[in-house]
């Protein structure tokens, strides 16, 4: 299966998740419990010196779903504003998701730049998971 064939799968799911809050939850509790079995497990193989190295963006997936709902929720501004609280980690976050396959936002300096880079790339995915879920429906 391809890339291109896994996101569109993805977003038909995520387009699911959206219209049946049940199966939503049911979901969610069984990644919270996955996670959080990984976590005790990752937590007994941890060494102090990947305590002090670990500058990176711990569950970046988990945190560019939530970015998704509040774009999706609560609007753009609202992104924004969780984007900058974020700070540095910001950076780490384009790591995640395909919101910079050529690694060139990563290098910016301007924080506002990269933010507003997320916050396209998101709408731009939303968008086309939103004409995949409407394609398949009429099907």
């Amino acid at each position: 299966m391809e890339a291109s064939q896994i996101a569109d799968l993805l977003r038909a799911i995520a387009e699911v998740l959206e219209s049946d809050p049940k199966f939503a939850k049911a979901v969610e509790k069984c990644l919270t419990n996955s996670l959080n079995a990984q976590k005790s497990k990752d937590s007994s193989n941890v060494t102090p010196k990947q305590l002090e190295a670990s500058k990176t963006l711990k569950n970046g997936d988990l945190i560019l779903t939530e970015c998704r709902q509040i774009l999706r929720g609560q609007g753009e501004q609202q992104l924004r504003l969780y984007l900058t609280e974020l700070g540095e980690q910001v950076r780490e976050l384009l790591k995640h998701g395909q919101l910079d396959p050529k690694r060139s936002m990563r290098r910016r300096k301007d924080l506002n730049i990269i933010i507003e880079h997320i916050i396209q790339k998101l709408q731009a995915q939303d968008k086309s998971g939103k004409l995949l879920a409407a394609s398949i429906s009429k099907i």
